[in-house]
């Protein structure tokens, strides 16, 4: 009867964000925003990835009212039907180490008793085609250069290129040499006025005029402790540790309106952009631990805490 456990975890998640299978943890589905390959001119849709957090094991009661929907019963009923095909599964994988969810993943208990999972690459919540999508060629259209451009290939996105015919530039350049000729280039005068600006007081004489220079060590410290503490911190390294996801986008614009509400909930955060291998994806990381323990101890503190980061979920960057 786990097959139809399976088939109801795919469906709520193509619906919802993530499931929580009461007593053995939850499934997170992480949007990833479409993208562009610039190098194959493609155009890949939204598309996402599935996780697993043993930690979120209290019900949210989606799958209860599924079961309740598709079987007919009542909701209590549907509750203690759900149980038995959890504990059902919950002991074959005690007596295997593995048990493979249809269309999901499999799930791997190791003898410490620590739950991973692996997500199918063909999983109905993640696949591109089971929302209608397929990557779009997008060639880049031939434009004309000229100079070096045409020489790399390449346009400076700082410049905007013009189109002027030759016998329009004769006519500005006869226009600026007659209005030239005609300016009274021998009767400049020159007043004390003009020699007053040109005055650069000596530091004696600047000191009698606008006193000591003041101090401002103290505050541009300060200034500039504040700026370090508030800035994001950038890393591409896999370095094994265990990282609080908040949030997955593909550009650094996207992924700064995350940090900014993540500094007004958590403040003191230490706020970490992961880039990942392929460059095509950036998740915010609130914190990281050397252990899934303490990464997990701090996951369920920061739900009770913060109901708003109730989507957050353990990633483990190696």
């Amino acid at each position: 009867m786990n097959s139809r456990l399976a088939e109801q975890i795919s469906y709520l998640l193509l619906r919802h964000e993530y499931v929580v299978v009461p007593q053995l943890g939850g499934f997170i589905r992480e949007k990833l925003p479409a993208s562009y390959d610039r190098s194959k001119h493609l155009a890949y849709p939204p598309s996402a990835e599935l996780h697993f957090n043993s930690e979120m094991t209290h019900s949210d009661g989606l799958l209860e009212e599924r079961y309740a929907l598709l079987l007919g019963l009542s909701l209590r009923r549907a509750r203690l039907v759900l149980e038995e095909e959890v504990s059902q599964l919950r002991h074959q994988l005690i007596q295997q180490g593995t048990y493979h969810l249809s269309g999901i993943g499999e799930l791997q208990l190791s003898r410490e008793g620590h739950l991973s999972f692996t997500p199918d690459s063909t999983a109905l919540a993640t696949s591109a085609s089971a929302y209608g999508y397929a990557p779009l060629s997008l060639p880049a259209l031939p434009q004309a250069t000229s100079g070096r451009q045409a020489l790399s290939g390449e346009q400076d996105s700082r410049y905007i290129s013009l189109r002027l015919p030759k016998r329009a530039l004769g006519y500005a350049a006869a226009v600026v040499i007659s209005i030239l000729a005609l300016l009274p280039w021998g009767n400049k005068v020159e007043t004390e006025q003009h020699y007053q600006a040109g005055f650069t007081p000596s530091v004696e004489v600047a000191r009698q005029l606008f006193g000591e220079e003041k101090k401002v060590s103290e505050a541009s410290s300060e200034a500039t402790a504040k700026d370090e503490q508030g800035n994001l911190r950038w890393s591409t390294e896999q370095d094994g540790r265990y990282y609080i996801i908040i949030a997955t986008e593909r550009t650094e614009e996207r992924i700064q309106t995350y940090v900014e509400q993540a500094r007004t909930t958590l403040p003191k955060a230490s706020l970490t952009a992961l880039r990942s291998p392929r460059g095509r994806t950036i998740r915010l990381a609130l914190t990281s631990f050397d252990s899934s323990a303490e990464a997990y101890a701090y996951l369920n503190e920061l739900v009770k805490e913060h109901p708003a980061h109730r989507s957050a979920w353990v990633f483990h960057n190696n």
